[in-house]
């Protein structure tokens, strides 16, 4: 059998030589394990990366991948500030069950209601993660007859939502942040779809504020003011998510929408806490009618066990740290070191061949920020699996991301900047990429003499 642990390049140490070796024969394969080990191996031989559960990357060279934007595990005084707080709840372990059942708990409740009052919202609903949230609203919230139009990157929690809504046979992409093909997707689907002009049925449009992958911007306001122009008020509901903002931007780190005041303009928002806040669960805003249902027929919601007690204090202690003095200081040190970071490797890449090294898209990434900048560096090569094991030998926990988790022939490695990486950090890690680069050009050279 060709995959086994020895065979990867990174991860944990092979044992010592003392440990008791494994038998010279191994039992057959199963018909399952058969078809498995088939389709690792055809992962294996085109070159794609491996996500195995116990590879270990290293982060010694300094954290420039992890999605820790304000570099809050970096933050001693913060540890023990937590352990004070759960030193002093009654409750910490377990949750009693679902929270259709008996996981409903008045920590539970007031939690939703904290949130309710920090974003200025009707109704807040807490999930176990993002991912939860998202497969939880775009699953059950469209009815039969509605209509999901979604920027082509969204997430896959998002497209797996859709996928098993009672609208998935009516869901259609629109290029990705076009607001040319957003506005002929909407007057197609009014045309189409009378329901939705005449206010009998829904049409979801659906975004991130900043996206994952490229680390660029949607145009908010102007897609809002093209939903508002077309769509009949009582058809529209704008859903946004805010993932990759929340922490960085607005007042208290409350995200895009709040940094551009356009939060009242759109129906619900999924904030995942899991990036800049720095821990596990995610939160929905969205209206009581919505909650109330969603609480009655997502199965996702109903079946799945809900937040420990320690997981509830946690979220909160979490979001409070965000909006802390110190929290406004990292945001300003995560802007600032985007900016050089953006300034040197365009540098030290000048010379480089763009299919080699390059920033994918830069034209585009800070089109629709206003000024803003995303900690978010796609990294493109099609040596991405390369460029991985290359940084990996430096310490770097680099991943190397290829299709079909992104758009075929835009493979890359995604570098992310913190707010505690130091200069001498980022002047190291582009020396290192540039190092690496010019290895690469000059093996294409060789190679066409």
């Amino acid at each position: 059998m060709s995959i086994k642990p020895s065979s990867k390049s990174y991860g944990p140490p092979s044992p010592p030589s003392s440990l008791p070796t494994m038998p010279a024969s191994l039992p057959p394969l199963t018909a399952l394990e058969t078809a498995m080990v088939a389709s690792m191996n055809g992962r294996r031989d085109a070159n794609l990366p491996r996500f195995d559960g116990d590879i270990v990357f290293p982060d010694h060279a300094g954290d420039f991948f992890s999605n820790d934007y304000l570099s809050v595990n970096r933050l001693p005084h913060i540890r023990q500030q937590f352990l004070d707080t759960l030193a002093n709840e009654p409750l910490l372990l377990g949750s009693t069950g679902t929270r259709a059942i008996a996981g409903t708990t008045p920590q539970h409740v007031s939690l939703e209601r904290y949130f309710s009052q920090q974003f200025d919202v009707e109704q807040a609903m807490i999930f176990n993660g993002g991912y939860m949230a998202n497969l939880t609203f775009f699953g059950y919230a469209p009815q039969p007859g509605d209509v999901i139009l979604y920027d082509e990157y969204i997430h896959a929690s998002m497209h797996d939502g859709i996928r098993i809504s009672r609208a998935a046979n009516q869901a259609f992409g629109f290029v990705h942040n076009s607001l040319k093909d957003l506005e002929s997707k909407i007057k197609q689907i009014l045309q189409q779809y009378p329901k939705i002009a005449d206010g009998t049925s829904t049409l979801f449009i659906v975004l991130e504020s900043v996206y994952s992958m490229d680390g660029d911007f949607a145009p908010m306001e102007e897609i809002i003011d093209l939903v508002e122009k077309y769509v009949p008020p009582q058809s529209a509901h704008i859903a946004v998510d805010e993932a990759h903002s929340i922490g960085l931007f607005g007042p208290g780190g409350k995200g895009l929408l709040r940094e551009w005041g356009l939060e009242k303009r759109v129906h619900s928002v999924i904030f995942p806490l899991t990036k800049a806040v720095n821990f596990i669960g995610g939160v929905l805003t969205t209206t009581p009618l919505i909650y109330q249902y969603l609480s009655n027929y997502a199965r996702s919601w109903l079946y799945a066990t809900s937040l420990p007690h320690v997981d509830v204090v946690g979220i909160k202690f979490c979001f409070e740290v965000m909006q802390t003095p110190e929290a406004d200081e990292l945001r300003c040190k995560v802007a600032d070191n985007s900016w050089l970071f953006w300034k040197l490797f365009n540098e030290a890449t000048r010379d480089i061949p763009r299919d080699v090294l390059s920033l994918l898209n830069p034209d585009t990434k800070n089109l629709h920020s206003r000024g803003l900048i995303s900690p978010v560096f796609p990294l493109h090569t099609m040596r991405a699996v390369s460029l991985q094991h290359w940084l990996t030998k430096y310490g770097y926990g680099a991943h190397a991301i290829v299709y079909p988790g992104v758009p075929k022939g835009t493979d890359r490695v995604r570098a992310v900047i913190h707010g505690k990486n130091t200069e001498g950090e980022i002047r190291d890690f582009v020396k290192i990429l540039r190092r690496w680069a010019l290895h690469q050009a000059s093996q294409t050279v060789q190679a066409r003499l």
